[in-house]
Parts: C-alpha cells; structure tokens; sequence
C-alpha cells in the first residue's frame, strides 16, 4: 500500500490572498457528514488535457468511468500552478457535467480546484460531498484509489480545512 498526501503545506508567515486551504464542504454539518462520504473509493479523472481550460464539461469526464464507485478526484493541476506562482482562471464544473457525475453514483467529488459555481450548490443539493483545492494529484499512479477526508469536526459549520490522503492499495 502507497499513501499520497493530497494537503499541501501552508506557512504562517505566508499573504493571506497566496493561500488555498484544502476544505471539505457539505449540506450537513461537517461533524454529520457520513464516514463513508469521507472515507471512499475514487476514480482519478485527468482532466489537464481538455480542449477547453475554462470549463469541465460532461464530455470531458464522460470519457472515465465513475459507475459504482462513490467518488471521484478531478484533476487539472490548478492548485499546483497557483501554489507554484503560474495564476490562471479557476475551471468550472459545468451543471451538465454535475449531473452526469451524480448519475454514476458518485457522492464525494475532490478537485485540485475551487468548485464554487451553480454546480456546487447543485451537488451539495443532492448529498454529495465536495472536496476543493487539493494538490499532488499527478503523484498518484491508479486510476482507482481510496481516499481518506479528515476535516476539523466543527459542529456549527458546513465546511471545514481538512487533511486528505489518497491510499494506492
């Protein structure tokens, strides 16, 4: 077994607008969110080479299978170009491709992006769970991997900074 820390580090003494912290956001509260939510198996969806860098859509991840398993790792590298300096407009999940994800069965979708449109309300609606910002999602070498949530259990909030890890089993 091979653990991938999928939590990048912070500094203290780094700008405020320089940081994206890994969160777990849900329609529950953070400390209801189902362990299985949180602890699943995942399929990584490489995304780094779609034709169009400004939208995710249903014909982008259509192309992997995410039937039967609960969750799925998005990939286009954006938080590792944003940690490494290289700015670039956030990606957006399109509702299209939101929907088709929760028609495979998916219930916990993670992405090395911020997933605050439409899409994420419509998610977060349907009882899935959204896991933003990760980074190291190229140092993963399966297709299909455990992730492994730990958000801070707060108990009046609905997202929480969170350690993630990916277990190549």
């Amino acid at each position: 077994m091979r653990l991938v820390d999928l939590t990048h580090s912070m500094s203290r003494r780094s700008p405020a607008g320089d940081t994206i912290p890994v969160v777990v956001r849900s329609i529950d509260p953070i400390h209801r969110v189902p362990l299985d939510s949180l602890v699943t198996l995942a399929t990584v969806v490489d995304l780094t080479q779609r034709p169009d860098a400004a939208y995710i859509t249903r014909a982008d991840i259509s192309k992997i299978a995410v039937a039967d398993i609960a969750g799925c790792i998005l990939r286009t590298d954006w938080s590792d170009d944003y940690l490494t300096g290289r700015r670039r407009l956030v990606p957006e999940l399109t509702i299209d491709a939101a929907a088709w994800l929760l028609q495979g069965g998916v219930r916990t979708i993670a992405a090395d992006f911020p997933i605050t449109t439409d899409a994420a309300d419509f998610l977060m609606h349907n009882n899935c769970v959204l896991i933003h910002c990760l980074t190291n999602i190229s140092g993963l070498e399966l297709g299909i991997v455990r992730l492994v949530a730990l958000p801070l259990k707060f108990e009046d909030t609905f997202s929480a900074e969170a350690r993630i890890i990916a277990m190549e089993e």
